[in-house]
């Protein structure tokens, strides 16, 4: 009889991202250390928190999960904006709209290799941050 397996799979596709509103109205945002290349000569430096989800797992979970090890807040997801393919990365990305549970981090981020940067900015911000295109659907949410 064939052993079972509990290993837990990783999606390199599906991502869900966190777009997390502190009490200012400000949007978090991570920087990458190493930024992503895409079609058309896109580079993703700077990008709403978030990662891969585990095929045991919940979205909203994986989204927070993903959160709190790339920036030490702990969140949670109050709605889904958007699932869609990204149009310059090939991955399938879920945009959660996040509140603060705790306004300051609860913990020092996980994946310090991978982010370079934590920061808070105003929402008209993040297009001058941004080097891929931003998703219509969390524009619209943002306001911008």
């Amino acid at each position: 009889m064939p052993k079972k397996s509990n290993k837990v799979i990783e999606s390199n596709k599906l991502i869900n991202l966190g777009v997390v509103l502190n009490k200012k109205g400000e949007v978090l945002m991570i920087r990458r250390k190493k930024p992503e290349k895409g079609k058309d000569g896109a580079i993703l430096e700077w990008a709403f928190p978030g990662g891969k989800q585990f095929s045991n797992e919940e979205r909203e979970e994986a989204v927070r999960r993903e959160v709190l090890a790339e920036t030490g807040y702990d969140v949670t997801s109050t709605k889904q904006i958007d699932l869609s393919f990204h149009p310059q990365i090939s991955v399938i990305i879920i945009y959660h709209l996040c509140t603060l549970n705790n306004e300051k981090p609860i913990a020092n981020p996980k994946e310090a290799h991978e982010v370079a940067e934590i920061k808070w900015v105003k929402p008209e911000a993040i297009k001058s941050l941004i080097t891929t295109e931003l998703n219509p659907k969390v524009a619209e949410e943002l306001g911008i």
